[in-house]
């Protein structure tokens, strides 16, 4: 049978059927395991340890503490999204908030500047590491992950150099206090997460902008032969996520009161198992807002329910790891059983 050309009117016979019934029912199922593998892998993980720890983990207290501890991971997680967005990766954002971070303490404690002047060279900072990396990997052509993996070694020197490679400690107390201010039982840092969030949701789901990126990440020629800026829009990924890294860095010093030189280590891996594992739920097979904040709220569940119950501090990593495994394996599943349906019927 000949394909009808464009504007020809297609016969009821011709057209694809609508499965009904069980295939019906049974690319439901498929996509209800596609997309939401991940939440009802986080349901399950909360209701296990709650009924196991039913006084401990359960509680409001752990609660918002686990919620406070998310606080810098969720804008890292979510800075990280933009230039995955894009096509590109960035590995130095861990190592952008540490520096960054260290600029607020060394200025402010070690040189007595202002708050504001310390927090606008941080911020200043962290945009330049972005720009910077933008003009090498999109000015220069250069690959982004040697580019920002060799980032991330420099600054990671730069902030044992500013630091003298000793804790800074006793930042300012009014930092500290706007950053802890508790509002209904949480802090200010979840709260700003959580609005961080619902900004970049609508920026990716509901401006012409966001889906741009998209497009970009996905098909970066057929972009260009659609007459997209391209290479401003891949510029402009960094450049928001060298940001939004300073700004993580801001919350880390004025939530802990104190700046460890090798803290940006500890934050590499969190924000890109939460990041990929949002790929595989809500908006499979894209990055996106919803899946990378219920992604990482699994890892933190998953990890402080096992520390709870007296498990060895080494199964973070091997968690992080498997459990981003585990949410692919979902995903996939799904979408094979969506296909199998689709093929049966």
């Amino acid at each position: 049978m000949t394909e009808p050309v464009s504007g020809e009117a297609v016969s009821p016979t011709e057209r694809e059927p609508r499965p009904t019934g069980f295939a019906r029912r049974g690319l439901n199922a498929a996509a209800l395991l596609s997309r939401g593998g991940v939440p009802i892998v986080l349901a399950v993980l909360f209701v296990v340890f709650s009924v196991t720890l039913p006084n401990t983990f359960p509680t409001f207290s752990n609660v918002s503490a686990m919620l406070a501890s998310t606080s810098v991971l969720i804008v890292l997680a979510l800075a990280l999204t933009i230039p995955l967005r894009a096509g590109d990766f960035d590995l130095s954002i861990a190592a952008n908030m540490g520096f960054t971070a260290a600029i607020v303490a060394v200025l402010t404690v070690n040189h007595h500047q202002s708050l504001p002047v310390a927090i606008l060279a941080a911020i200043a900072a962290g945009v330049g590491i972005g720009a910077l990396n933008g003009t090498l990997v999109v000015g220069a052509g250069l690959n982004a992950f040697i580019v920002t993996l060799g980032m991330l070694t420099v600054l990671s020197g730069l902030t044992y150099a500013i630091t003298n490679g000793q804790v800074v400690l006793n930042l300012p107390q009014d930092l500290q206090s706007f950053w802890r201010y508790d509002f209904l039982g949480l802090q200010a840092a979840v709260w700003f997460g959580w609005g961080l969030a619902l900004v970049l949701l609508y920026f990716f789901e509901g401006t012409p902008l966001g889906r741009y990126l998209l497009f970009v990440g996905g098909n970066r020629d057929a972009a260009l032969l659609s007459g997209l800026p391209v290479r401003a829009l891949r510029f402009g990924s960094f450049v928001v996520a060298g940001f939004l890294s300073a700004v993580a860095g801001i919350i880390l010093a004025g939530t802990l009161g104190a700046v460890d030189p090798t803290v940006g280590s500890a934050y590499l891996l969190p924000p890109y198992t939460a990041a990929f594992l949002g790929t595989t739920t809500i908006l499979v097979g894209r990055f996106n807002v919803v899946g990378t904040v219920i992604g990482l709220y699994l890892v933190t569940v998953g990890i402080t329910g096992l520390e709870l119950h007296g498990v060895a501090s080494w199964i973070g990593d091997v968690f992080n790891g498997g459990i981003l495994i585990v949410a692919v394996l979902f995903a996939q599943l799904g979408s094979k059983l969506t296909g199998h349906i689709r093929r049966r019927q």
